[in-house]
C-alpha cells in the first residue's frame, strides 16, 4: 500500500503566528507561508526529478522542510542541485515581485533566500556545507562539528532576539528561530548518523567510485566509518607480518553494529 505524504507543524510555529495576529499582520504572515511553500517545492520537485522521494513536509519557523529520502543514493553534483533550487527559485520570485511592485515580499523572498544559505543546519547552505566538507573529511566527521557550530548560531540569534524584543516589545521572530535552530540540532547529528548507517549498508548502494585505504592494526571501526562518505566506496587494507587482509565498506558496517565504535576493525 503507497504511503501518504506525512504533513507536520513545528510547536514553534504557533508563538510566531500568534505574534502576527497580534500585530494584525495575518496576512502578511500566510503569504510568507506561501513563499516558502513554493521555495520548498523547488527543493521536492528537483529531488523527484533526480529519483529521490519526499517523506514528509515540516512546517518550521524558518520555512518549510522536506524530509527527503534517497537523496544519499544521487550523485554529489546532483544533491547540490536539490539543496541549492530552494533559495534559486525564492531569488526568481524576488524579481517576479520587483515587477510586480511588492517591495515587503521582495525583501522577503531576498531575506528567505540568503538566510538559507547560511552554513548551519538544517537550513539549506548546512546541507550544501555538509555534503562538500563531508566529501573530503567524511559525513559523520563533518556532521559532528557542524551540529555544534549551528547550536552556536542558535544560540547567537535567541540573544539577539530578545534584544530585539527588549527594544521591539513582542517582536519574538529571532528568539522563536533560534530556539527551532537551537532544537533541531539537538537530534540532526542522529539523524544524519542514522541516515548514513543506512546509505552505506544498504544492498542497492550506487558504487560510483572505489576508494581503497591502507590502515594501521590498532584503528577502531568508527574512525573509518567517520571518513566515509557517499560517493565513494571503500575498501580497506592492512598488511601484518606479510598478510595482506582486506574489509569491504559494507563489512566495515556490520563490524561497527556488532563491536561498536571502539570495536577494532583487524583481529
Amino acid at each position: 500500500m503507497k504511503k501518504l505524504l506525512k504533513i507536520k507543524i513545528h510547536p514553534l510555529l504557533l508563538p510566531l503566528f500568534l505574534y502576527y495576529v497580534f500585530q494584525k499582520n495575518v496576512f502578511l504572515f500566510l503569504g510568507m507561508i506561501f513563499f516558502v511553500t513554493i521555495h520548498e517545492m523547488g527543493h521536492c520537485i528537483t529531488a523527484i526529478c533526480f529519483g529521490a522521494k519526499i517523506k514528509q513536509i515540516w512546517f518550521t519557523p524558518v520555512g518549510e522542510r522536506a524530509v527527503i529520502k534517497g537523496l544519499e543514493g544521487i550523485s554529489f553534483l546532483k544533491r547540490q542541485i536539490v539543496f541549492c533550487s530552494g533559495p534559486l527559485v525564492s531569488l526568481s520570485i524576488a524579481i517576479i515581485c520587483i515587477i510586480q511592485g511588492s517591495y515587503i515580499f521582495t525583501v522577503f523572498n531576498i531575506m528567505l533566500a540568503v538566510f538559507n544559505l547560511l552554513p548551519f543546519l538544517p537550513l539549506d547552505g548546512g546541507n550544501i556545507t555538509l555534503h562538500i566538507a563531508g566529501k573530503k573529511y567524511g559525513i559523520l566527521r563533518t556532521a559532528s562539528i557542524l551540529v555544534k557550530v549551528s547550536k552556536g548560531f542558535g544560540y547567537f540569534l535567541i540573544v539577539i532576539g530578545i534584544l530585539q524584543a527588549i527594544l521591539y516589545p513582542f517582536n519574538i521572530s529571532l528568539v522563536v528561530i533560534g530556539c527551532y535552530i537551537v532544537y533541531s540540532n539537538q537530534k540532526e547529528y542522529l539523524q544524519i548518523t542514522y541516515q548514513t548507517y543506512q546509505a552505506l549498508l544498504a544492498e542497492n548502494a550506487v558504487i560510483k567510485q572505489v576508494e581503497q585505504v591502507y590502515t594501521k592494526r590498532d584503528v577502531k571501526l568508527g574512525e573509518l566509518v567517520s571518513r566515509m562518505h557517499f560517493d565513494k566506496y571503500f575498501f580497506y587494507c592492512s598488511i601484518s607480518q606479510g598478510k595482506v587482509e582486506w574489509k569491504s565498506q559494507k563489512e566495515i558496517m556490520e563490524l561497527l553494529l556488532k563491536r561498536g565504535a571502539e570495536g577494532s576493525v583487524w583481529q
